[in-house]
């Protein structure tokens, strides 16, 4: 715990610029020596986000260099990009929950960018559920280190099939369909379907649809619906999420959200309800995101009782822009 505090004071603790600088001409007769070590430190940050990204680009440009044809060099235009979040989820009657997320995206231009290397701290890439301790039962499952390769005839395609290991050390293979309707400037619907095969918990589908409405404001409304089927246990779980984005300024937006899930065994039933309010700002760095959370949760395994907490999270993008 000490380790995630440093974390957290650290970053927290880093300006972006010097008040300093601002006043005075550059050049280092005419810089105090705070802000001098300032600029170091504002220099070492933006140092560290360059030095990731070029030893992730580096990294996969050597994979990619294995698929290359003889005399081509396509490879060295390979790719990485993703990002890091780390939090810390305390709540009552569970302080030490903390939460590592990673998504690592790979293009591979020697297979003509039809297909992807994808890394993952879970098995869907694209989706997010807000906490922790609300991943129940389906999302504690598919929370595992994942690693495929994604084939898409083109980059825009909506049809794409994955090949890979994840969930528990599974072999799968997984076919997804994605698309959008936009009504008008406001209104879009965004739906998608995907079917997989796991060697040990067989075959599994799920579909989803979010409808959303951008308001003159800027102001964004999103209801998601969304269905799993497993076979293993032949039953279905559901789940319902309304949320509401408010833009606050150029580098802040507040995020409300009640969500909700059910299964189908043994009964149609109502497993977990929670409610949130997200503060997300990258006041220093663009590639730099702070978030606070403060949420209530309701758990039937916990009797429905209100449980208190707040997620506080740093979030780290790394690569092309996002």
């Amino acid at each position: 715990m000490a380790c995630i505090s440093l974390v957290f004071c650290t970053l927290l603790s880093m300006p972006v610029h010097s008040a300093q600088s601002d006043r005075y001409p550059v050049g280092r007769s005419s810089i105090t020596e705070s802000s001098f070590k300032q600029q170091n430190t504002v220099h070492w940050m933006d140092e560290w986000q360059l030095s990731l990204t070029d030893s992730m680009n580096y990294s996969v440009q050597q994979i990619d260099s294995f698929f290359a044809m003889k005399g081509s060099d396509r490879y060295e235009d390979a790719r990485a990009q993703g990002r890091i979040s780390l939090g810390w989820e305390p709540r009552s009657r569970d302080m030490s929950e903390v939460d590592l997320r990673f998504k690592i995206r790979v293009r591979l231009p020697a297979l003509q960018d039809r297909v992807d290397l994808l890394l993952s701290d879970d098995e869907d890439y694209e989706q997010d559920t807000s906490i922790k301790a609300a991943r129940q039962p389906i999302e504690r499952n598919r929370r595992n280190t994942t690693i495929a390769l994604r084939y898409r005839s083109s980059e825009d395609a909506k049809l794409s099939h994955r090949i890979g290991t994840g969930r528990r050390g599974q072999i799968y293979v997984k076919s997804r369909f994605d698309d959008m309707a936009a009504f008008n400037k406001q209104l879009a619907l965004f739906y998608d379907a995907e079917a997989y095969l796991y060697n040990r918990d067989q075959f599994g589908a799920e579909a989803g649809a979010t409808i959303q409405y951008i308001s003159p404001h800027d102001h964004v409304f999103r209801f998601n619906h969304r269905f799993y089927y497993r076979d293993r246990s032949e039953d279905w779980i559901w789940q319902h999420e309304g949320q509401y984005l408010q833009p606050v300024d150029a580098h802040t937006a507040l995020i409300y959200t009640l969500f909700s899930e059910g299964s189908s065994r043994p009964n149609y039933r109502l497993n977990e309800v929670y409610l949130s309010a997200k503060w997300r700002s990258n006041p220093t760095r663009d590639w730099l995101f702070y978030e606070v959370e403060p949420f209530i949760l309701f758990l039937r395994d916990e009797d429905f009782s209100p449980s208190y907490g707040v997620a506080m999270r740093i979030e780290v993008y790394y690569g092309s822009p996002r």
